[in-house]
C-alpha cells in the first residue's frame, strides 16, 4: 500500500487539504514552504538530455531535504509518432546527472501505452535499462464511454514487466477525470469514475502493485473543459479518505514513553497499554488506547492518527507538526487550538449517530454513515457527511476566512442549521420561504439566505436588497434543488 500519494496539476494547498503528501512544484521557494510531512515531487517538462535549461531547474534544488525526485517528463514517445521523439538516451542522461549530483533523488516519467486497449504494449519504449529512471507511471484509464473494463490496468502492468520494467519501479496512475475535448484511442471520451468505480480501478491496483513507492491521481485541474479531480467534491472525499488511511511521510519513527507509534497508518493500527497520558515521537504515529478511558495525547511531530474513544479526551497538536488526524468511536470535539487536519469516524459505514466538532482551524471534517451533526467551527472547513440525514451547523462567525464548503450536502435529507445569535434577523424555526431565495444576491427585503446555483456558494444577507453586501458563508454543490426546508434556525 502506498504511503505516499501525488496529485498531478494540484496546487499545493488543494493537495495537503486533501492529504496528498507528495506535492507536485517546480521552484525552490515553493519546495521551501512546504510543511512537514510531505514532500516535493518536482516537474522538469525536459527531455532532451542535459541542456542548460535542464541544469536551471535542478541546480537550485540540489540537496533540498524536502525534495523527493524529479518528474521528468510526461508520456515521452519514443517513436515521434504522436509527439516530438525522445531517446531514452537523453532521458538517461537526465537521470544519471541528478543521481550524480544529487545522492538520493528519485526519477520518474510516465509511460505511453503503445499498444491498444485490448493490447496494451511497452516494448521498445523506456526501461530501467536504458533509462536508469527509478519509477515508471502507467495511467491505463479503463472508464470510457464506449466500454469500461478495469481488466485494463492487469494488461498494462502485465506489458510492463514484459518490457523489464519490475513492480517495484511501476507508479500505479488513477484516472480522475473524464469529459472535455480527450478522445480515447476506442473512440468517444473519458467518463469521469463514480466513488465507486474508483475503488475498483484502486483494488486491481493494490492486487497488482501492493507496494508502489507512492501512488498518482491524473488529474487535478481541468486543461480541455472535462471534470477532473480538482472541481469533483465527491472524489475529492474519497481520496482525502484513501490518503489520510493510507499515508505517512518518509520520516517514520516510533514513539517512547507511554504510548506506541508506527510508522504506517491504517484502519486496525496495533493498540497502546492503557495510560493516562500517550506520546508519540517525532517522526509517524499511531496513537491508539487499548481502552475506553479519558486520555491526552501528543504526537510530536510527523504525521499522527489518533484513536478517541471517550468523548472527554484530549489530542494536542501544535501547528507546524505534519498532517494529523483524529479517528473517533464517539461523538467528539476537537480542542481550541489543537492543529488538527482531518477529524473522522473509526468506521465509515457505521450507521450509529457520531456527532463531530471542529474548532477555530481549518479541518476535513467527515462523517459515518449515520444521522450525524457537524459543526466546523470556524476555519473554512470542508465538511462531508457520508451519507446519514446529517446536520450540518453555522455557528461560528461570518467572514472571507470562513467559508466552509459541504462536499456532499443532499436536500432531501440533509439540513443545514443556522444560529441566530450569528443570522441575526431570522426568526427561530423552520426558515420562512420568504426569507430564502435562489439567484446570485436578494431580490427583496425579505432575502436573507441566497443560493446561487450555478456556483453553490450560499449567502447571508442582513437586510434582503438593502444596502448590506451579502456574506457568502458556505459553497455546496451547483444545481442542488434547495428551498428554505433545507434550513433550520435556532
Amino acid at each position: 500500500m502506498a504511503t505516499m500519494h501525488y496529485a498531478y496539476g494540484a496546487p499545493a494547498s488543494g493537495a495537503i487539504a486533501d492529504g496528498f503528501n507528495l506535492i507536485d512544484l517546480q521552484y525552490a521557494s515553493s519546495v521551501n514552504a512546504l510543511p512537514n510531512g510531505t514532500k516535493a515531487l518536482i516537474y522538469l517538462n525536459e527531455s532532451s538530455g542535459v541542456t542548460q535549461s535542464f541544469i536551471d531547474k535542478v541546480t537550485p534544488l540540489l540537496g533540498n531535504s524536502k525534495v523527493f525526485g524529479f518528474y521528468l517528463t510526461d508520456e515521452p514517445d519514443p517513436t515521434g509518432k504522436y509527439h516530438t521523439q525522445v531517446s531514452a538516451a537523453n532521458l538517461k542522461a537526465e537521470s544519471d546527472w541528478i543521481h550524480s549530483h544529487f545522492p538520493g533523488a528519485k526519477t520518474f516519467i510516465t509511460l505511453m501505452d503503445m499498444g491498444s486497449f485490448t493490447a496494451s504494449d511497452y516494448t521498445n519504449t523506456y526501461n530501467p535499462a536504458n533509462t536508469g529512471i527509478d519509477y515508471y507511471g502507467l495511467d491505463p484509464y479503463p472508464v470510457r464511454s464506449s466500454a469500461v473494463d478495469f481488466n485494463y490496468i492487469d494488461r498494462a502492468v502485465a506489458a510492463a514487466e514484459k518490457a523489464g520494467i519490475p513492480q517495484s519501479a511501476i507508479i500505479p496512475v488513477f484516472q480522475t477525470f473524464g469529459g472535455g475535448g480527450w478522445s480515447t484511442n476506442t473512440g468517444g471520451s473519458y467518463v469521469m469514475p463514480t466513488t465507486a468505480q474508483e475503488q475498483t480501478i484502486l483494488d486491481h491496483w493494490a492486487k497488482l502493485v501492493p507496494s508502489p513507492a507512492f501512488d498518482m491521481a491524473y488529474k487535478w485541474s481541468s486543461q480541455n473543459g472535462e471534470t477532473s479531480l480538482g472541481n469533483t467534491s465527491s472524489m475529492r472525499a474519497f481520496f482525502l479518505d484513501h490518503n489520510t488511511h493510507t499515508s505517512t511521510s518518509t520520516n517514520t519513527g516510533t514513539s517512547t514513553g507511554t504510548g506506541t507509534g508506527t510508522g504506517t497508518s491504517t484502519t486496525t493500527p496495533p493498540v497502546t497499554a492503557p495510560t493516562a497520558d500517550i506520546k508519540g515521537t517525532s517522526g509517524n504515529n499511531v496513537l491508539h488506547p487499548a481502552d475506553n478511558a479519558v486520555h491526552t495525547m501528543a504526537g510530536y511531530g510527523g504525521n499522527d492518527d489518533y484513536y478517541v474513544n471517550n468523548a472527554a479526551s484530549k489530542v494536542v497538536e501544535a501547528a507546524g507538526q505534519g498532517q494529523d488526524r483524529v479517528w473517533t468511536s464517539v461523538s467528539y470535539a476537537l480542542a481550541a487550538g489543537s492543529s488538527i487536519e482531518v477529524l473522522g469516524t473509526q468506521k465509515d459505514a457505521g450507521t450509529t449517530a457520531i456527532n463531530l466538532t471542529g474548532n477555530e482551524l481549518r479541518q476535513h471534517i467527515i462523517g459515518n454513515a449515520g444521522d450525524n451533526v457537524i459543526k466546523g467551527g470556524g476555519g473554512g472547513d470542508w465538511l462531508t457527511g457520508n451519507g446519514g440525514h446529517d446536520t450540518f451547523v453555522f455557528n461560528s462567525a461570518l467572514g472571507k476566512s470562513n467559508v466552509a464548503t459541504v462536499t456532499d450536502f443532499s436536500p432531501s435529507v440533509d439540513k443545514i442549521q443556522l444560529d441566530d445569535a450569528i443570522f441575526k434577523g431570522l426568526s427561530v424555526g423552520a426558515l420562512a420561504s420568504s426569507a430564502f431565495h435562489t439567484g446570485t444576491a436578494a431580490h427583496d427585503s425579505t432575502d436573507h439566505i441566497v443560493y446561487n446555483s450555478t456556483t453553490g456558494a450560499l449567502y447571508f444577507d442582513s437586510d434582503g436588497a438593502g444596502g448590506a453586501a451579502q456574506i457568502q458563508f458556505a459553497a455546496l454543490s451547483p444545481h442542488l434543488a434547495i428551498t428554505a426546508s433545507s434550513f433550520a434556525v435556532v
